[in-house]
């Protein structure tokens, strides 16, 4: 990807788009101090001993994508972590349950078939843009190891919901219809979709910067089960304690 590096902080950037999914976050911040750059808010903050960013990044990909790339030239944080609201894919689980972005991939970029008559969504392949340009299949970015392991091991703690550990499908869309998720779900693997998460992931990937995506699901078509705010709240919590963990495991030597 692009050779764009910066000196990190030892600060974790978390991310949210609404403010169902980022109001906590900013009030439980000590000495708050807010940027606004273009049309975005950062908040810089002391969370129980460690220093947080929380971006507010407004829905969708190219809003997630350009506040992520503005965040990490004038903040440098250490990490990000993009979490939120989501709608359910897998019919196993429903509004509350928690998924820890193990990968993600953009659910708009696909080429199908070559049909005159009878097309449909089912006959199409995902793929990604290498950096010349060709198309390639290796369309998932995995979340960073670290931050990976970290979700794991604080997702004991979460008991709003279940807990499962896969796929984040993100693009524009709104999608509502039962048969296209269920295909999502059974031939990519998404336990969930959003307007963030890979858009974020293909920034953090061209810095270099560790990334993991967090999501609760706020509703699921699969269930009728309407959009829930509070479920954003629930995330929020979730990731202030990834972050804090994350902090004290793998950042604060570099403020000692």
């Amino acid at each position: 990807m692009f050779p764009t590096t910066v000196k990190a902080s030892a600060s974790v950037m978390l991310q949210g788009a609404m403010a169902c999914e980022t109001d906590k976050m900013i009030s439980s911040l000590r000495n708050p101090k807010e940027k606004k750059i273009g049309s975005w808010r950062f908040i810089t903050g002391d969370y129980q001993g460690i220093p947080l960013i929380v971006a507010v990044t407004h829905a969708g990909v190219s809003y997630a994508a350009a506040a992520t790339a503005v965040g990490i030239e004038h903040f440098n944080p250490a990490a990000v972590i993009n979490q939120g609201t989501s709608g359910g894919h897998a019919p196993s689980m429903h509004t509350f349950d928690l998924v820890i972005g193990a990968d993600s991939f953009d659910a708009s970029a696909w080429i199908s078939k070559i049909e005159k008559n009878d097309a449909d969504w089912r006959h199409i392949r995902f793929y990604a843009v290498k950096d010349d340009y060709y198309l390639t299949d290796g369309y998932r970015i995995s979340a960073d190891a670290n931050l990976l392991m970290v979700a794991k091991d604080m997702s004991k703690d979460y008991h709003k919901g279940n807990t499962a550990v896969g796929t984040i499908a993100t693009s524009n869309n709104w999608n509502r219809q039962q048969e296209r998720i269920l295909f999502l779900n059974k031939e990519y693997g998404s336990l969930c979709e959003d307007m963030e998460t890979h858009a974020v992931a293909q920034i953090c990937r061209s810095y270099g910067v560790p990334f993991i995506g967090l999501r609760v699901l706020s509703n699921t078509e699969l269930h009728d089960e309407k959009f829930n705010p509070e479920a954003g709240h629930a995330c929020q919590e979730f990731a202030l304690s990834v972050a804090k963990a994350y902090y004290e495991k793998y950042l604060k030597f570099m403020v000692e």
